[in-house]
């Protein structure tokens, strides 16, 4: 009996650890972070074994020796479970964050620094515990007890809310991408619509990221030697300068032999300076930092579909010969002529299959969670009356995949969201900032995404049930929010399958249509002059992207910096006449505009009515940005005056000879 979950379980730490090892360098950073970090991840996929092992072996017909784990240790490991999440979640994991976030240069100043902020975060929530306790008081008194069981359903119903709203938004988003990715072309262009507003987020970033690193070069060249009255900054200093990246740091420093009028005073150099230089540093580095992995990664995706295509092209078997080196680095070892077919004509019908597989699957649990608890619910038919209930394993691989499938969508719709554009998840190269802050979230939605998993079904007999299921069955509120919370998860489904979010931060001028998504779904009355507008700017953004993607990949040719798995292609004849040509008509189009981003109207027979009637939206989107812009300019004054040396404001931050990117 101890068999399986003793194999479940180490094959869940293996698991973790590739996880982390993936998206943080577990050797870089110490112990007291790493071990947070792999246990969030750990316990999550742990429980994808330990729910349908308790829940199955309570609830299935016949008995099987391997899955018969007694009660006390299966409660044990729930407890621990739990226990462990909450404190991960909730003080470890939130103090590492802040930890590492901190602009203090001594250890105990960062832990002091993040044990404050962490403070007005739990008053807050303190603040909206009274308000429950004194409803919890009112319905059926107080004791420890009540206590105890109120914050396990406080926490519960926050994340539940949660973790609901993004495995919806999940659900719909991944086969939505799979089928895509089913279409060579259409993957190609989705990827190529990218490229630009990217490439604009990254060149932003290095331009802020430079002046932290003229200020941290002006500081090591004058305030690093052996002066007694400087050394208490020496170390804090020379910490800073050994992160700057290599190329960067060489390019910055050579500017500022040319130019000596790039200097910080004596007066200057205080603890707060360096604090807040620290924060600002940082914070733009880790930033830098995502957004130059995430340019890559589209980079090698763009180059290999158009390996893929061109290969298509060639007349011969000799000259796709020449691609037979690449397209073996795409874990594929066959010939040239069968890596042609895997990858140009297999892997497409794949996509579009594990699509339709997904869809499906993706229905059935939107419906289950609607009729929870109920005998309409599919879940319920699919694993107990469909047959499969004679089968034991069976029913846990069943039970066990779809868990995962829940969770991962919840996960997937985590990590692609960039909240205030802070915290981004790369391969091998996140901050422990964002590192600590998805893992968080991870622990923190998989035990009420678990309890939520049991109520599709008529039955919840399990030790998890009794246990956990008590404990937020508190009163009749909490009881009330438990059954119709997965109702509403047809909500964030409907928005994310018609695009309502993208349509309603258009109509109030938070993103701009140039930019737009390439795989939007257009309204069904829309006119063919206004359709021939779309594709216009879609046209215009594809071949701007490949004229971006030609210039870095002939830069890095003439530089040397080509990779195996990367090479140069030239789109310079494709983005010649056709952009000249869409251009012309495009801003033809545009006559009446002064923006390249201005609103474009479905009934083109009557644009004043359409003006008159998105003027509200118009309204709304000025005063947002107002509201931003002057929040930011507030934000970004308070850190920046307090480091701001005017004669760096002339500093020439253009000369990118030798920058990575060509912009």
């Amino acid at each position: 009996m101890w068999i399986p979950l003793t194999l479940a379980y180490l094959f869940s730490l293996v698991i973790s650890l590739l996880f982390t090892q993936f998206h943080i360098n577990l050797f870089k950073y110490p112990p007291y972070l790493l071990l947070p970090l792999t246990l969030a991840v750990f316990i999550p996929i742990s429980i994808i074994f330990l729910l349908p092992i308790d829940y199955i072996s309570h609830n299935a017909t016949d008995t099987t020796t391997w899955f018969d784990v007694p009660a006390n240790v299966i409660l044990f490991l729930w407890k621990s479970n739990y226990w462990v999440t909450f404190l991960l979640t909730w003080l470890i994991l939130p103090v590492l964050q802040e930890y590492y976030r901190s602009g203090y240069f001594k250890s105990s100043s960062k832990l002091k620094d993040a044990f404050k902020k962490n403070l007005k975060f739990q008053l807050a929530i303190l603040a909206v515990s009274l308000m429950c306790l004194v409803y919890l008081i009112l319905e059926v008194g107080l004791t420890f007890g009540h206590l105890k069981l109120m914050i396990i359903a406080l926490s519960h119903i926050y994340a539940l809310i949660l973790a609901l709203w993004l495995m919806a938004h999940g659900m719909v988003n991944i086969p939505r991408v799979k089928w895509v990715e089913g279409n060579i072309v259409n993957h190609l262009n989705s990827l190529y619509m990218k490229v630009p507003k990217l490439v604009d987020s990254l060149e932003d970033v290095r331009i802020d990221f430079k002046e932290d690193v003229l200020k941290v070069i002006v500081l090591t060249k004058n305030f690093t030697t052996g002066s007694s009255q400087d050394l208490q900054y020496r170390d804090w200093i020379l910490q800073l300068y050994n992160k700057i990246p290599g190329e960067m740091r060489e390019s910055m420093e050579r500017q500022y032999l040319h130019d000596d009028s790039n200097t910080i005073s004596r007066d200057q150099l205080n603890e707060h300076y360096m604090t807040k230089l620290t924060l600002l540093f940082n914070l733009n580095l880790y930033k830098f930092v995502a957004y130059e992995s995430e340019f890559e990664t589209l980079l090698v995706k763009v180059t290999r579909l158009e390996d893929i295509l061109n290969a298509r092209t060639n007349p011969t078997l000799e000259e796709r010969n020449q691609l037979r080196f690449r397209l073996n680095n795409y874990r594929v070892l066959l010939l040239p002529k069968l890596n042609f077919i895997y990858y140009y004509y297999m892997r497409p019908i794949g996509s579009r299959i594990a699509s339709v597989i997904l869809f499906i699957g993706s229905f059935i649990i939107i419906e289950s969670e609607f009729f929870h608890s109920t005998k309409l619910s599919l879940m319920n038919v699919i694993v107990f009356t469909m047959g499969i209930h004679k089968y034991k394993i069976l029913q846990l691989i069943i039970s066990s995949v779809s868990f995962s499938y829940m969770l991962f969508a919840s996960l997937n719709s985590l990590t692609h969201l960039k909240i205030f554009n802070m915290y981004h998840l790369v391969p091998f190269q996140s901050d422990p900032v964002s590192a600590s802050f998805y893992t968080t979230y991870i622990a923190r939605l998989t035990i009420p995404l678990s309890y939520n998993f049991i109520t599709l079904f008529i039955s919840r007999d399990s030790i998890f049930e009794e246990w956990y299921g008590q404990s937020i069955h508190l009163t009749g509120l909490f009881n009330l929010l438990n059954n119709w919370l997965p109702r509403f998860v047809l909500i964030p489904v409907v928005l994310t399958t018609f695009n309502v979010y993208d349509r309603v931060k258009k109509r109030l001028g938070l993103t701009s249509d140039f930019y737009g998504s390439w795989a939007s779904f257009d309204d069904d009355d829309q006119e063919e002059d206004v359709e021939n507008l779309q594709n216009k700017r879609k046209d215009l953004v594809i071949v701007e992207a490949k004229r971006i993607i030609n210039r870095e990949m002939t830069k890095r040719q003439q530089t040397g910096r080509v990779d195996s798995d990367l090479r140069p292609f030239n789109l310079a004849n494709a983005a010649n006449e056709q952009y000249n040509n869409n251009r012309r008509a495009f801003n033809e189009s545009l006559a009446a505009n002064t923006r390249i981003d201005a609103p474009y109207y479905d009934d083109v027979n009557n644009i004043q009515n359409e003006v008159e009637s998105a003027s509200v939206f118009g309204r709304i989107g000025g005063a947002w940005d107002s509201i931003k812009n002057s929040v930011t300019g507030r934000f970004s004054s308070n850190y920046r005056d307090e480091v701001e040396v005017e004669s760096i404001n002339d500093f020439n931050y253009d000369d990118d000879a030798n920058e990575n990117l060509v912009l």
